[in-house]
This record gives structure tokens, sequence and C-alpha cells, in this order.
């Protein structure tokens, strides 16, 4: 596995993916430039937004909706207030470059050529299709892979060379992909949480005023009910008082009539009568109100709101139909 590793990261396609577009080096903490998702170096982003944005400069490259174009695609790319370092790393690349800066420091092999293990005089310089094994050509001949079938060791590194450098661009662009569906996923989680946040305030913004019309509805009705009970009040009120002051009038009148008969004298009682004559005819002529039957009644203001109610238990969100 080192063996086919070393190869790999020794090719010269692989290295050409490592190499910044900017700066023409090999990526140093790359970023992926969303949503285009070709890789930069930060600092190369970071100069290229404020030759983009100068005014970006002034604030250290955290201008919020600075803009510059993506130099591999031309893509127009969007930052936020964070500028380039709020860009996603792209950590797999960044392990491939370690990957390949450690390999390229140290030697292939210390011999220069692998040995054959059985005749170490011999160099490993053919691979053995059957057994699926490099060997020298001595096996071949006189060996265990006598009756094998064999290719020619550079044939064989040329084709797993490029499948495995084939098989890291799969990973490299999958790994793109599945980052891209993340930022999707998120960019979806937000604009959920902008949508539901949207409507509940719609929400409480229909029911409040629900409310306000409940509250109105109640006020008006409670002054009907007062206005009426004001006015019988009143009535009453004012047949209290006048049927009190004809009891005190009428009062007066028997005291006078007890004192005159206490007058034995029959002239001046009589004379007393006469001047009192109408005494009798007055307290005769008042007559008591006689109110309507439930004149004290107000049932009929009571309401009944059992359709109301089971209108507002039913209240649901709009139900759009489903296709």
């Amino acid at each position: 596995i080192d063996y086919k590793l070393k190869l790999v990261v020794t090719s010269e396609p692989l290295e050409r993916q490592l190499i910044c577009p900017i700066c023409l080096e090999m990526f140093t903490k790359p970023v992926v430039i969303l949503p285009c998702q070709h890789n930069l170096c930060r600092k190369c982003a970071n100069d290229i937004s404020q030759v983009s944005n100068p005014s970006c400069s002034l604030l250290g490259g955290f201008l919020s909706g600075s803009r510059f174009r993506c130099p591999s695609c031309r893509h127009e790319v969007v930052l936020d207030r964070h500028g380039v370092y709020g860009l996603q790393r792209n950590l797999l690349v960044e392990n491939i470059i370690d990957i390949y800066k450690q390999e390229s420091a140290r030697p292939l092999l210390k011999t220069g050529h692998p040995s054959c293990e059985e005749h170490e005089e011999e160099k490993i310089n053919i691979y053995c299709m059957t057994c699926g094994v490099p060997t020298c050509s001595l096996c071949k001949v006189f060996g265990e892979h006598k009756g094998c079938e064999v290719a020619p060791l550079s044939d064989i590194y040329m084709k797993q060379k490029s499948a495995l450098t084939d098989g890291i661009g799969v990973l490299v662009a999958t790994n793109d992909r599945i980052q891209a569906f993340i930022d999707n996923l998120q960019g979806i989680c937000r604009n959920i949480e902008d949508n539901s946040k949207a409507q509940k305030q719609a929400l409480c913004e229909k029911f409040d005023r629900m409310y306000a019309i409940l509250e109105e509805r109640r006020k008006i009705m409670l002054q009907r009910i007062t206005y009426e009970q004001d006015e019988k009040t009143q009535h009453l009120k004012s047949l209290t008082r006048s049927y009190g002051e004809h009891i005190e009038s009428s009062s007066k009148l028997v005291d006078a009539a007890l004192q005159s008969m206490e007058e034995l004298q029959m002239a001046v009682f009589v004379q007393v009568m006469w001047q009192e004559a109408e005494w009798p005819s007055s307290s005769r002529s008042t007559l008591v109100e006689a109110l309507e039957s439930g004149y004290d009644n107000m049932e009929h203001y009571a309401v009944d709101f059992n359709a109301e109610e089971r209108v507002l238990y039913q209240l649901d969100f709009i139900k759009g139909e489903r296709k």
C-alpha cells in the first residue's frame, strides 16, 4: 500500500491538481469557494477579495457583502461578514497535500530498486498477472511463476498509478459534492427557520386581531347592559323619591288630623274640618305605579356562544390540495 501511495503522490497529474491558480504554488490552507467548489489558498482569496473590494481592506477583509469572481470558472462569490474566513476549509485537499509533502521528503526506496526475495541479485522487473505480485525474470524462467502470465512492471506501474490517481480524483469530487449537499441542507434549515418565524408572526397577528374584535364586542355588549341597568335604576330611584315625599306629606296630614280629633268643642272642630276639607281626597288621589312583570329581569341579555366556541375549537391552518 505504501509503495502504491508513493507512486500516486509523486505523479504529475495529481500535483497539478494541488496548485493554486493564483500563486501557482501548492495550496496553503485551501478553502472551498462556494458554490462553484473550486479551491484557493486562503491568502490568495483574501488578496483578490481586497483587490475587487478596495474598501474591504480598510476593515481587515471583514466586509459584509464583498464579492469577487472565481479565477477558475469566473463564478461570482459573495462573502458574508466574516470575509474569506467564513469560507469552509477543504480538509481532504489539506490531508492529500500533507501526504504528498511527507512522501516527497523521503526517498522512494533506500536501495533505489527493490530486489527479489528468492534471487537477491535480481531486480524486480516484471509483474505476475496470475498471482498479482511483482517478481523477477528468474522467477518466471525457473521459479514459482514459471507457468504464470506476466507483464512488464512499467506497464502495470502506469496502469495502477493511473487507476489510483483517478480514485483520488473521484474521492475529491465526491467530497466536493457531499460538501455542496451539506451546504444545501444547511441552507434549507435556515430557510425553514426563517419561514417558520414569519408564519409564527403572522399567526400571532391574526390571533391578536381576533382578540381585539372580541374585546370590542365585549365592551359594546357590556355598554348595552349597563345602559338599561342605569335607565331602570334611575326610574326606580325616581319613584322611590316621589313616593317617599308623598309618605312624608301624608304623615304630616295624619298628625294634623289626630290633633283635630282631640278638639272637644264642636264648633271649632267643624271649622277646622271645613278648612281642611281636601285632606281625605288628597290622600286618595295618589296612585301607586304598577311595574310590569319581570321589570328586574335581565335575561334578555343572555348569550349563547356554543356555535362560536365550536368554530374556535376547529381553527386550523389552511390545508393545501395534495397532488
